[in-house]
């Protein structure tokens, strides 16, 4: 089964009944999550629903599912093993008796979900498979994997809809809320339970990263969506153009952050950006991303990396790509002490390996070829950290950003991550990166996938040319069938 065209809300919502019923009457669960925000907060919130019910459960995180991870999978002596934010892309492979996949990345092809409602019984052979996708809803928009696994908590228990900040910290992470600067779909409904609850709430602000915890300059300087011409990455013209509109950039011998501003200072400062964009060409396109929805965590202190959406997320992205996905849901789960100080470590030290990272990147070169654009970071850049840089670098306004950026990095035992990213006026001519990255990584022997806007694949060392010439291939017939149509 395919993707449907049609929305399915109610066979989505009944497909996650039907996993809350198995995962209820489960002795043993094992969770295997992926490593990103993402995966962190789905793992946090199937976690938290097992741990109410009592049911004895263990959490893994892991990068990928490759043949190692899926053979452990396979052979697990748990009742179930519970998928979240991945197990779509390869789902055929998995022969668990009772594997539960909730997942919102593009599934495999011929796969989908039963139409069978009801209780099925633990000891025979099926799998449960939440994806959106299978029921024509955007899992690259509308729902993230956080989210997906939030509908089969909410199913569990209605306590469980007090974790819905959970699903939409998973989102941003998932950057959902990019494509028209707010959330959509079903992520809106998750953030309407949450602010009914009083635990969230959504404002109208600047969407630039930093607004709680950098100094209003460096979130300029550091601003990547939108870039900002003659600002993004220059220091000390963000402070001459902060002194043009007389704003102190301390108070006392404290610096001052975006939301230390009075609502002039932030008028004041939104409107000299308007006219910053429009005046250097970058034209309105940019201009509408500047403003638009951000999402508050009500119960956090206002200026940490908690209270802020986007800023959680990163957080939770620093402890998932360094090996310490457990810092991470423990900080979801509650933990300010000893677990949020560890986080924030990894916070610094994710900045600063990001740095390095573009600094790597600026002295090998980005290669331009006939569709695509590409890097190598070998061993010089985590594999962890490769899409985050891909994306960095193609945000950043040094490179070309009408064609896709490919980047490489040397990953264990003789493989390389790929990872690739676009724009989103990239994905509205056509472009599907997911469908490239799976097919171009397959062709050359490896295994890969993702969302149309962002992919990755895991392939064997030494086939780098080879999968850039095959997903060149496709991405320009994807390109030519949307003109020919």
């Amino acid at each position: 089964m395919t993707p449907s065209r049609t929305m399915d809300i109610e066979g989505f919502t009944n497909a996650a009944k039907d996993l809350a019923e198995i995962l209820l009457d489960a002795a043993r669960v094992s969770i295997v999550a992926h490593i990103d925000a993402d995966g962190i907060c789905g793992a946090s919130i199937a976690s938290t629903a097992l741990e109410r019910e009592g049911i004895e459960h263990s959490v893994r995180f892991v990068k990928r599912l490759d043949e190692t991870e899926i053979a452990r999978i396979n052979g697990d002596p748990a009742d179930v093993v519970w998928l979240v934010d991945m197990g779509s892309g390869v789902y055929s492979r998995i022969s668990h008796p009772c594997a539960c996949v909730t997942d919102h990345h593009l599934p495999e092809a011929g796969v989908g979900q039963s139409k069978t409602r009801g209780r099925v019984n633990l000891l025979s052979f099926l799998q449960k498979h939440l994806n959106p996708h299978l029921f024509g809803i955007d899992g690259s928009l509308h729902i993230s994997g956080a989210g997906t696994t939030y509908m089969v908590a909410r199913e569990m228990a209605e306590k469980n809809k007090d974790l819905a900040p959970l699903a939409i910290i998973g989102a941003v992470g998932d950057l959902q809320d990019s494509a028209v600067c707010r959330l959509m779909g079903i992520n809106k409904q998750i953030l309407e339970e949450a602010e009914k609850q009083e635990k969230m709430t959504s404002i109208k602000d600047i969407r630039i990263f930093g607004r709680e915890t950098r100094p209003v300059s460096k979130m300029l300087q550091y601003s990547t969506d939108p870039i900002l011409p003659q600002l993004t990455n220059d220091a000390a013209s963000c402070e001459r153009f902060l002194a043009r509109l007389n704003i102190p950039l301390v108070d006392g011998e404290m610096w001052r952050s975006w939301v230390d501003l009075v609502f002039e200072e932030k008028r004041k400062i939104a409107s000299a950006l308007c006219h910053h964009l429009l005046d250097s060409g970058s034209g309105h396109w940019a201009v509408k991303r500047l403003i638009g929805d951000v999402y508050i965590l009500k119960d956090e202190r206002p200026k940490t990396a908690l209270h802020d959406a986007k800023e959680f997320s990163t957080l939770l992205n620093a402890c998932g790509r360094y090996g310490e996905g457990y810092i991470g849901m423990k900080i979801c789960k509650g933990d300010r002490e000893t677990a949020l100080q560890m986080g924030i470590r990894l916070l610094q030290n994710h900045r600063g390996n990001l740095a390095d990272a573009i600094a790597v990147v600026k002295e090998v070169g980005v290669t331009k070829g006939r569709i695509v654009q590409y890097f190598h970071g070998r061993d010089e850049i985590l594999d962890s950290i490769v899409g985050i840089v891909a994306g960095m670098v193609l945000g950043s306004g040094e490179v070309a950003m009408d064609i896709p950026i490919v980047a490489f990095a040397y990953s264990e035992e003789n493989k390389v991550k790929v990872s690739a990213r676009a724009t989103r006026e990239l994905v509205r001519k056509g472009l599907d990166l997911a469908e490239a990255v799976k097919r171009a990584s397959e062709k050359v022997g490896g295994i890969g996938g993702g969302h149309n806007i962002a992919a990755g694949a895991t392939i064997d060392s030494g086939k780098e040319m080879q999968f850039i010439e095959e997903i060149e291939r496709i991405i320009e017939e994807q390109l030519s069938l949307r003109l020919n149509e």
